[in-house]
């Protein structure tokens, strides 16, 4: 038998095995491009319940009608204070280290013995807060010196990552695309009041004063023979009032009132300490009072779902209130022909496609408070695909992309149609592509169901 010649073929077996990666090279690059392809959703920013504030007088007026509501609605409100020392910024005028650190061993005393004296308060659902939460801000927009308004941040398109409105730049900062950060509306309206310190709006609001400091440092020197208290100095750098509504509802979710001082100790030390006669000691502290607003109501998990004929589905409601076990849900659909829940929340479907809303409720305080979600019976989507991956088009040309949904027996498949520039392209609801000038860019499809989309490459010449 003739012995098999390795030496003979071992050029072609190795590019045999190179041609073999380079195929599964170009395989998986395609399919890690094809995962790009993922989903993305139609975003369609919900509208606010009222006008949005925007001047200093609109923000008071604003602050003051949402503090109205809760004090007429009576959600569960806490209202907590805190006096917190910036452990660093003491320092003494003798410039002693051993001083300093005494000093900074009594500051968790000093803030113990400060916050002693507060006391947190609570209204629960459906009773009055009025007793510890006043009516309004009782601030002259005059006395603001500033106003920070948070309402809008970025969200990747690709990769789904969050960034701050202030941080905006044209390239993602986690996966690295260009121009993938569209512009959301946060649910929220986080609004921060700078106030001028030496104003009356200071005096007369909300502001901690922490009047019991000069009454501490004076008991802990009357506790002791060596030194005495002689005077505090408190100069107030900050004083802000943060807010926190949820936009939709007009409902607050928090209210904080904080100042920020440089306090100055002086003390007068006697007997064996005599030499060090008058020492001052300065530190930098915080001051908030804060309120938190929590009220009733139901969520489900999900608001809108496409579920299969024959499969088993749930959902779940959760509820906000004193004692969600020791209440009961109603659930209910809009068409039991279609679909039907039970009263733990399972959906039961029948012999046909088609939708339904289902419902839940319940009863708290005299009040009912519901959610729903729509259900799609059907086959639902698991991706989908465009007709063409590339087109080449002169200006004033048309053609048109076809979706390929996956399953191609999906039952909705409703979808949209957008273009990242369309100074260059335009499409229409049917996939319709028109050139409207010279360059380059993407047009995208994406599906109501389960919002997977897919896209084409454009490129538009004279």
């Amino acid at each position: 038998m003739k012995k098999f010649d390795w030496k003979k073929y071992i050029y072609k077996i190795v590019v045999v095995i190179l041609i073999i990666f380079f195929v599964g090279g170009v395989s998986i690059g395609a399919a890690n491009i094809l995962a790009i392809e993922g989903v993305r959703e139609i975003y369609t920013p919900d509208k606010p319940l009222s006008k949005l504030p925007e001047t200093n007088e609109e923000i008071i007026a604003y602050a003051d009608a949402v503090i109205a509501k809760a004090l007429n609605e009576k959600p569960l409100t806490n209202c907590s204070e805190s006096y917190s020392i910036e452990k660093s910024s003491v320092e003494n005028s003798l410039d002693n280290s051993r001083l300093n650190s005494a000093a900074v061993m009594a500051v968790d005393e000093i803030e113990n013995r400060v916050e002693s004296g507060y006391e947190e308060k609570t209204a629960g659902y459906g009773e009055s807060a009025a007793a510890f939460l006043n009516g309004g801000l009782q601030i002259n927009p005059g006395d603001i010196e500033s106003v920070d308004f948070n309402r809008m941040y970025y969200k990747c398109s690709m990769c789904t990552d969050s960034v701050n409105y202030e941080d905006f730049n044209e390239k993602c900062p986690k996966c690295g695309n260009l121009n993938s950060l569209e512009l959301r509306y946060s649910d929220n309206y986080e609004i921060t009041l700078h106030i001028k310190p030496d104003s009356e709006s200071f005096k007369n609001s909300a502001f901690p004063k922490t009047e019991k400091l000069e009454s501490i440092f004076a008991e802990s020197a009357a506790s002791v023979s060596y030194y005495t208290f002689k005077y505090l100095e408190k100069d107030i750098k900050g004083a802000d009032v943060f807010i926190k509504v949820n936009r939709l509802t007009d409902k607050i979710e928090a209210l904080r009132f904080e100042t920020t001082a440089d306090n100055t100790v002086s003390l007068n030390f006697s007997n064996e300490y005599s030499e060090l006669n008058d020492v001052s000691i300065k530190y930098n502290a915080t001051d908030k009072i804060e309120y938190s607003f929590t009220w009733p109501g139901l969520k489900l998990n999900l608001n809108e779902k496409t579920v299969e004929l024959g499969s088993s589905e749930v959902l779940k409601a959760t509820l906000t209130c004193d004692d969600p076990v020791k209440y009961d849900v109603t659930w209910s659909s809009s068409d039991e022909d279609i679909l039907t829940v039970d009263e733990e929340g399972y959906l039961k479907t029948h012999k046909q496609f088609g939708d339904a809303v289902i419902t839940a409720k319940f009863m708290f305080n005299g009040a009912e408070y519901s959610d729903s979600c729509l259900v799609h019976v059907g086959v639902p989507a698991e991706g989908v695909d465009l007709s063409r991956g590339k087109l080449k088009m002169k200006t004033g040309d048309t053609q048109t992309l076809t979706a390929e949904f996956d399953p191609s027996d999906t039952t909705n498949t409703k979808c949209y149609w957008f273009c990242n520039n369309e100074k260059v392209a335009k499409v229409d609801e049917s996939g319709k592509v028109t050139a409207t000038g010279k360059g380059k860019t993407t047009v995208y499809v994406i599906t109501d169901d389960g919002n997977y989309y897919s896209s084409c490459k454009v490129e538009v010449t004279d």
